[in-house]
């Protein structure tokens, strides 16, 4: 046997040697398998595993959103002591909140502000230290000042809320609100220290939108009625007298409660208009958002303050 021919029948023996264990294998797997699982049991818990493909792709897709770094949670809590210092404030340090996008990394929970007039809210707000920094500044240059001067009495509650986590106007497709930031409160209710409540909806009064919506009705009507008029003419005259007389008889039998009842009421009106009117201007001089009932719709039960980072202060 030639050289040649000695290599090709070596190989051919061990083509077959390996097709044979390779049966063996297959053939003999369901017995040792198991006992290789059994001896492979106890090393899993301290044997480094590689992640299969699925385990891979789901961890990446439910991977949580980048935590504080340890800086941005110490400089944010530097610059809370420097602007709370000076404040008489009820405030307690809550956690960093981060959720997505939403968040704070040095938030506080407010729970009332002042000594003297002492302002409470209800429920406390989470709130980023720079608004309640702002907050201290309102209640004393305005909301106090506005209070004494409507009401004689000053404001001894605020009813209103602070962070959650959204999108402004609750839009699934629009920005993030300065709520989500801890950056903004909402407040459609003040209470007074003699119990009185002022709240947004009815204190305010009609808006410049109302006026004019009522202003075009009113003209659209005066165009409606103004053919009917002569045909109302003798009418009218017919029931005048019987009109008078009916008014001077229960003007007899009136007292004198009645007159004052209706001037006390628009007194109360007024004062609320004003008083309301008044917090919502000096805000704007604080915060860099404030937007009130004449603002739109959406604000027309409450006063919304903020201080996002703007060019130009917006004040509705």
């Amino acid at each position: 046997m030639n050289k040649d021919q000695h290599s090709g029948f070596r190989d051919l023996v061990s083509a077959v040697a390996v097709c044979g264990l390779v049966l063996l294998a297959a053939l003999t797997a369901p017995q040792w398998w198991g006992s290789v699982q059994r001896w492979l049991g106890p090393l899993q818990d301290w044997l480094p595993m590689v992640p299969s493909v699925e385990q891979r792709s789901t961890s990446v897709s439910k991977a949580p959103a980048a935590a504080w770094t340890d800086s941005e949670i110490k400089s944010a809590l530097m610059q809370c002591i420097q602007a709370l210092a000076p404040l008489t404030a009820d405030v307690a340090p809550l956690d960093p909140i981060r959720d997505e996008d939403c968040g704070a990394p040095a938030p506080v929970l407010l729970k009332s502000i002042g000594a003297v007039h002492k302002v409470s809210f209800d429920p406390p707000l989470v709130l980023n230290c720079s608004m309640v920094l702002g907050l201290d500044r309102w209640l004393k240059d305005s909301v106090q000042p506005a209070a004494r001067d409507a009401f004689s009495v000053p404001v001894s509650k605020i009813i209103g809320s602070s962070y959650t986590c959204r999108n402004v106007y609750n839009q699934p497709d629009g920005h993030l609100s300065q709520h989500a930031y801890a950056n903004a409160i909402d407040v459609p209710l003040f209470m007074l220290a003699d119990g009185r409540k002022v709240d947004l909806t009815h204190g305010w009064g009609p808006t410049q939108r109302d006026l004019d919506a009522a202003a075009k009705a009113k003209k659209a009507d005066a165009a409606n009625t103004s053919s009917l008029t002569e045909q109302k003419a003798n009418t009218k005259a017919a029931t005048t007298e019987v009109v008078k007389v009916s008014i001077a008889a229960a003007s007899n039998s009136a007292t004198a409660a009645s007159p004052r009842t209706t001037s006390a009421d628009e007194s109360r009106i007024a004062a609320e208009a004003k008083f309301l009117r008044l917090a919502h201007d000096g805000g704007c001089k604080i915060f860099s958002t404030v937007l009130g009932p004449e603002a739109n719709d959406p604000h027309r039960t409450h006063l919304h303050l903020d201080l996002q980072e703007r060019k130009m202060s917006v004040c509705r």
